[in-house]
C-alpha cells in the first residue's frame, strides 16, 4: 500500500512538472514542446488511475478466514455459556417406620444443583420378583414433583422384624417376617413381595425422571435388601456400590457374636471326640467373620485375623486337650472382645 502511494504521488509530481516546461517556452525544451503537454496529462492520468484503485480495495471486506499476523491481537466473543441443568442424587433414606417391629426402608432423592428437576416421576422394579408393576409415588402421595435440593423420600419396602399384637399407626397389619412393596406411599399397603428367607438379597432400581426444556432427563440407582440368618436380626439396605458401614452390618455382627459366644461356651467342657469338628467351626467362624468385617473395612479385618494374644478364660471346670484347643480358644476369646467393639456403640446408637 505505501508503495502505491508513493508511485501515485511520483507520477502527479512529474506529470505537474512536465505540464509546467511546456508553458515556460525555454529554449533547451522548445524541440520536445508538442510532447511535454500530452506526456504530463498522462502521468497525472496513470496517477489518478493507482489513487482509484487503492481507495476500493480498502472499501472490500476482510475475509472471516483470513487471520491476522505480525502480533495483532484479536478479540473473539466468547462461546456461550450452556444454562446449568438439574443433577438428581438417589441415596438411601433409612427407616421411617417408629414401631420397633417394622421396617420401612425409604430412599431419598435431592437436586445436587441449584437447578430443580420439574415434574419428577418415578419407577421401581424389583429384579428377579413377578410383583404386579404399579405407578410409584413419592412420599406425599403424587405422582409427580418438582424435586429440589431440599429432596424427597420414596417408600420402598416394609416388613416385620418381630412379633407384634398391634397394627401399625397407619391401620397396617404387617406379619412378623412377611415384607410388602410400597408404591402407594402412606394411602395403602402394596403388594406382597416374599417371605424372610435367610440369607436371601432383594434388588430394587429406582429410576427418578423429568423434562428440561423439552429433553429427557434421568438418574438411576440400585438398592438392596439383605436378610441375615434370623428374622430377628436388623436387615440391610444400601445403594448398591456403597461401601457398607459397621451399622449396615450390624445384624450379622451380632449373630456372628452369639455364634462365636456359643462355641467359646462350648469349648469349657467339650468331648474329646467333638475336638476336631469344634476346630473346623472356630476356622468356619473366623473366616465368615473376617469377611464381613471386611465389607467395611480391610484393616480391621486383617487386625481382626491377627488376634492371638489374650489368654483363654480358665473358667472352673474347664478342658483343655491339647495346644490346638487351647490356642484356638484363646484366639475365639480375644475375637469376640474386638467383635464386641463394632457392635456396643451401633447398638446404642440404633436404638
Amino acid at each position: 500500500m505505501i508503495l502505491r502511494t508513493t508511485i501515485a504521488l511520483a507520477f502527479f509530481v512529474i506529470g505537474l512538472v512536465l505540464i509546467a516546461l511546456n508553458f515556460l517556452s525555454l529554449p533547451a525544451t522548445a524541440a520536445f514542446r508538442p510532447y511535454l503537454l500530452y506526456a504530463g496529462i498522462g502521468l497525472l492520468l496513470i496517477g489518478l488511475v493507482l489513487v482509484v484503485v487503492r481507495s476500493r480495495r480498502g472499501e472490500m471486506p476482510v475475509p472471516h478466514d483470513v487471520q491476522p499476523t505480525g502480533g495483532v491481537a484479536v478479540l473473539e466473543p466468547s462461546a456461550p455459556v450452556a444454562p446449568a441443568r438439574a443433577e438428581v442424587a438417589l441415596l438411601v433414606g433409612g427407616n421411617g417406620a417408629s414401631e420397633p417391629s417394622v421396617r420401612w426402608y425409604h430412599v431419598a432423592a435431592a437436586t445436587i444443583t441449584g437447578v430443580a428437576a420439574p415434574k419428577a416421576k418415578l419407577k421401581v422394579l424389583v429384579r428377579g420378583e413377578q410383583v404386579a408393576a404399579e405407578r410409584w409415588q413419592w412420599q406425599t402421595g403424587g405422582g409427580a414433583i418438582d424435586l429440589m435440593q431440599t429432596g424427597a423420600r420414596i417408600p420402598i419396602v416394609i416388613g416385620g422384624v418381630a412379633e407384634s399384637a398391634e397394627p401399625l399407626a397407619s391401620g397396617w397389619i404387617v406379619p412378623f417376617k412377611n415384607w410388602y412393596l410400597t408404591p402407594k406411599a402412606s394411602s395403602g399397603l402394596g403388594p406382597f413381595l416374599a417371605p424372610f428367607i435367610a440369607g436371601v438379597r432383594h434388588v430394587f432400581d429406582v429410576t427418578v425422571s423429568w423434562s428440561e426444556k423439552g429433553v429427557a432427563q434421568s438418574a438411576s440407582a440400585s438398592f438392596e435388601l439383605r436378610f441375615w440368618r434370623e428374622p430377628t436380626s436388623e436387615p440391610r439396605f444400601i445403594r448398591i456400590g456403597d461401601r457398607p458401614s459397621y451399622h449396615d452390618q450390624i445384624g450379622g455382627l451380632s449373630e456372628l457374636h452369639d455364634k462365636g459366644t456359643a462355641l467359646r461356651k462350648e469349648a469349657m467342657m467339650l468331648p474329646l471326640a467333638s475336638l476336631g469338628v469344634w476346630l473346623g467351626r472356630v476356622a468356619s467362624w473366623t473366616t465368615e467373620t473376617r469377611a464381613l468385617i471386611a465389607e467395611v473395612s480391610t484393616a480391621d479385618s486383617d487386625y481382626f485375623w491377627a488376634l492371638k494374644n489374650f489368654d483363654a478364660p480358665l473358667f472352673e471346670g474347664v478342658r483343655l486337650h491339647d495346644e490346638r484347643h487351647r490356642q484356638a480358644l484363646r484366639e475365639l476369646n480375644e475375637r469376640l472382645i474386638r467383635l464386641q467393639h463394632f457392635i456396643r456403640p451401633l447398638s446404642t446408637s440404633a436404638r
